[in-house]
């Protein structure tokens, strides 16, 4: 093979597209509306759209080449972009683009067939085109070959011909969805074709799957790849025709092409009485340049392998499962027939029902009737993860488990199309299948980079050892932060585009404020264009200079801005946040007792006022628990102490309650953190976290009009204005909506059980990570993992940088060198000394994870190799960001209290 299989998608994802789960007896009610046919059902009705055709995720390159081009009527660069990339992925020279397939096969039998003729095909799902039109198709497949079930039996082809001279040989790559053909057969007929004096007429919408086939089953050719086989197939034909819905990951569009000009002529004088003027053929320039930029991208190896690795995977399953089924190239084709011998002749959609019914999947039922009884489960190419995929397959095995209880449809109105047809039944008591997956589809993918250990060592020096210096583009997994990483929803991005722009009041900030003071409950709302911004302005509004601001740990820009602001950190976590061993459930509440003597060693008014932080990123996304929240802010009520929430992952604190406190299990995320909410006076959010943003943030207060006014002055010298925050209307727009999607329970379960699966691979190999997991990362201990290296070595930062030598992941020290120094110059060397993995939300799947946990792994294992780390550049603050270092000569150690040379 050209190129192994991946062991992850070689992609992350860019956009995600929400799901509806709808109820087992909402279910109910659609499929009765629908009359007991799917056909009839909604997206927003179904959990999982097992089609493929129109529904496979595209490329950022695809999506972004929507607004390109020049919509012409005639002559549009679009079509000259298109025509290009047929010519040099396909190698056809002449095009004519047409508004389908359909409008494909309606040009080439108007220009060279009539009616009473019989065409020879190896595929029989075209009997839907042709025998309306009186075209009779003459089944020529082999029907014996075991892998190539896509041959012609070029003997009987030749009995055909003999018989009935007929318009064209009629040819598709993976016939039916089916069957794929070898590049010999495939050749073989093209000689006979030629010796004819007849056209081969190929259809190669599926022309990527049968290249895989070729490349793996047929001698000889396992070296070449997709690109080169993908021409060979298409170079056999006189002429080819695709669906730009299929491989080339269109929503629409097609064409057909030749290196025959007088076909061409053909071509586009009935393209322009049938489906428009030759340069547009019925499409949009917009479509042309997806097609166009699909076709570009969808030989990509690596792409390539891993789609077809899906599909086999999930075939394997339900056989495993004992489903009866037929293979596909795009999924597997269930025989219903088989599955539910007692339902009759329309057995394909009984089954179709009971699916729905059971699990909210649904499988259409195409074309005419009586065709055959199969039920295609068809994978939307590259937009669904293996996870969703096994769970998909698992509701059709326990399906099948209780087969014998799927009743017989009556039908009520018949007609020669399945999507026609009307049934009655009733509903068997069928258990539901209930999934616990990514509750999202893939909508738009971002390829990332696959770069060799050599390359991964030159990158780590040339950014001094630091992870926060490395090139995005040299990174394969990037688990540096979750800030302004997440995948926005399809749903967000239409309100981006829709927000109307202003430096006035936008309806996006009123949308904005109303989805604030609805999720969390207070009366005032500042927007600004992050959340260190937020934090910068509440420590100028509440400290004054030599008071102390109490906190469950630091955060590093946190802390900064409480200094600057002339305030004085103090730490008053439960000591348990620094004991990475502890299982402590809720590492993140505050030591009263703590609280208590800095105000008895203090007075009350010289606390600014509480920093309480939800998740406590520092300590391992470790969760504050209700009761907590409860005492201290009954303590600082007492004593007029304001508290102030770093909410920024409030939701992620919200759902572990949820999941650890009885009380609260059968309590929405929203309605957890609307309580959470209560015990606070005030809140900053860096919104790139929870919000599901790439930029924003919030400052919040509940009830306090001064504090909010103060705030505005400093809103409007900082950011911009004070209905803006310095962001534009359409960020306003996108954070809104985020906001919305972030108190999904679904979606909020699982973005916080992915980090929980990361770590058990990771502690089930004896890797040390923070005990308990947390939230938005999993923490690896590097004291514990690099035991032989003094904290001054830098153990967090050089482990860091060896798991992205070793795997190409990105991860962040969170250490001593996070810490910063102290007056006299020596590090903090703090307790904790952690890498952190952080998830983005809706970016990386458990294939990606499983990766990193393997490569991890492999590190763990020599691990007493690995040296420290010296400064050779120090900046006074935030040195992680900036700093760079060198490894450690022959085990010297950076001397306490001294930077190393060159540092700042």
């Amino acid at each position: 093979m050209a190129t192994p299989v991946p062991v992850h998608e070689p992609h992350k994802v860019k956009t995600v597209r929400p799901i509806a789960f709808p109820g087992i007896e909402e279910r109910k009610r659609n499929l009765a509306a629908a009359h007991f046919n799917v056909f009839n059902l909604t997206p927003r009705q179904v959990a999982f759209d097992m089609v493929s055709y129109g529904c496979g995720a595209v490329t950022q390159e695809q999506l972004a080449g929507q607004l390109l081009g020049d919509e012409a009527y005639a002559g549009a660069r679009n079509f000259e972009t298109m025509n290009a990339q047929i010519t040099r992925v396909l190698g056809h020279t002449y095009v004519c683009p047409t508004h389908n397939t359909l409008g494909s096969v309606k040009i080439l039998l108007h220009a060279f067939a009539k009616s009473g003729q019989r065409l020879p095909s190896n595929a029989r799902a075209r009997i839907d085109l042709h025998a309306p039109r009186g075209i009779e198709l003459v089944d020529v497949r082999d029907h014996v070959e075991g892998v190539f079930t896509g041959n012609f039996d070029l003997v009987r082809l030749e009995a055909t011909i003999a018989a009935s001279r007929p318009p064209f040989i009629g040819a598709q790559a993976f016939a039916d969805g089916q069957h794929p053909l070898s590049l010999a057969n495939l050749r073989a007929v093209r000689e006979l074709a030629d010796r004819h004096g007849l056209r081969l007429v190929l259809d190669v919408s599926r022309v990527v799957e049968n290249a895989w086939y070729i490349q793996c089953y047929e001698p000889g050719l396992a070296d070449r790849t997709i690109a080169d086989l993908v021409k060979l197939i298409a170079k056999s034909a006189h002429v080819i025709m695709m669906d730009g819905a299929q491989d080339a990951r269109a929503n629409t569009g097609g064409f057909l092409a030749t290196d025959n000009p007088v076909d061409h002529e053909h071509f586009i004088n009935d393209i322009v009485v049938f489906e428009g003027l030759h340069t547009y053929g019925g499409m949009a320039g917009r479509t042309m340049e997806m097609i166009a930029r699909g076709l570009e991208l969808m030989c990509d190896e690596a792409s390539v392998q891993w789609a077809m690795a899906q599909t086999e995977r999930f075939t394997a399953r339900l056989r495993e499962g004992g489903v009866p089924l037929e293979r596909g190239c795009d999924g597997a084709y269930l025989q219903a027939d088989q599955f539910l011998p007692q339902a009759g002749a329309h057995a394909a959609h009984a089954l179709a029902c009971a699916l729905y019914q059971t699990s909210g999947v649904r499988a259409l039922v195409p074309g005419l009737v009586g065709r055959d009884q199969l039920l295609p489960l068809q994978i939307p190419r590259l937009a669904m993860t293996n996870r969703q995929l096994d769970q998909v397959a698992d509701a059709v095995i326990a399906l099948y488990m209780h087969r014998e209880q799927v009743p017989a449809l009556k039908l009520e109105r018949d007609s020669d199309w399945h999507d026609a047809l009307h049934f009655s039944s009733v509903f068997a008591d069928l258990a539901e299948y209930h999934f616990d997956c990514e509750p999202w589809l893939i909508h738009t993918l971002e390829p990332i980079a696959l770069t060799s250990r050599e390359q991964r060592e030159r990158a780590i020096r040339e950014a001094g050892w630091n992870t926060f210096l490395l090139r995005s583009a040299d990174v394969a997994i990037d688990l540096l932060t979750d800030s302004g990483t997440t995948a926005m929803s399809t749903v967000q991005w239409a309100a981006y585009d829709a927000a109307s722009p202003t430096p006035a009041t936008s309806n996006a900030y009123l949308d904005f404020v109303a989805a604030i003071c609805d999720t969390y409950g207070y009366d005032y709302v500042l927007p600004t264009h992050q959340g260190r911004a937020a934090e910068q302005i509440l420590s100028e509004v509440m400290i004054k200079p030599g008071q102390y601001v109490p906190g469950n740990m630091y955060f590093t820009t946190t802390k900064v801005h409480q200094e600057y602001a002339g305030g004085i950190f103090a730490d008053v976590i439960v000591d348990e946040a620094h004991d990475p061993t502890s299982n402590f459930r809720w590492k993140g509440n505050i030591d009263i007792a703590k609280v208590d003597a800095l105000v008895r060693e203090h007075g009350a008014d010289k606390i600014a006022y509480i920093s309480f932080e939800l998740s406590v990123n520092l300590a391992g996304g470790q969760p504050v628990s209700m009761d907590n929240l409860r005492e201290v802010y009954a303590y600082t009520r007492k004593h007029g102490i304001p508290v102030m929430f770093d909410a920024t992952r409030a939701v992620e604190n919200a759902y572990l309650i949820q999941k650890h406190d009885l009380r609260y299990r059968s309590t929405s995320v929203k309605d957890i953190l609307r309580e959470i909410m209560l015990y606070g006076d005030g809140a900053t959010v860096s919104g790139k976290k929870d919000f599901l943003i790439n930029i924003g943030g919030l400052l919040t207060y509940k009830d306090n009009a001064d504090w909010a006014r103060r705030s505005e002055a400093k809103l409007r010298i900082y950011e911009g204005g004070v209905r803006d925050g310095g962001l534009p209307a359409a960020d306003l727009a996108a954070m809104a909506q985020g906001v919305r999607e972030m108190v999904d329970d679904r979606y909020i379960r699982a973005r916080i059980e992915q980090s929980v699966r990361l770590a058990g691979w990771l502690r089930e190999a004896g890797v040390p990570v923070v005990e308990p997991t947390g939230t938005h990362a999993v923490f690896v201990d590097a004291r514990r993992f690099l035991p032989h290296l003094d904290q001054d070595e830098y153990p967090a930062q050089r482990l860091a940088s060896e798991i992205y030598v070793e795997t190409g992941v990105r991860p962040m020290e969170r250490g001593n060198v996070s810490s910063g120094r102290k007056a006299d110059g020596k590090n903090y060397r703090p307790a904790l000394e952690l890498v952190r993995l952080t998830l983005s939300r809706r970016v990386y799947t458990d294939d990606h994870l499983r990766a990193v946990a393997d490569g991890i792994i492999r590190l763990w294992q020599r691990r007493h190799e690995i040296g420290g780390l010296r400064f050779v550049y120090e900046p006074k603050d935030l040195r992680f960001f900036q700093g760079r270092f060198e490894p450690i000569p022959g085990g010297q150690q950076e001397q306490p209290g001294k930077r190393a040379s060159g540092a700042a």
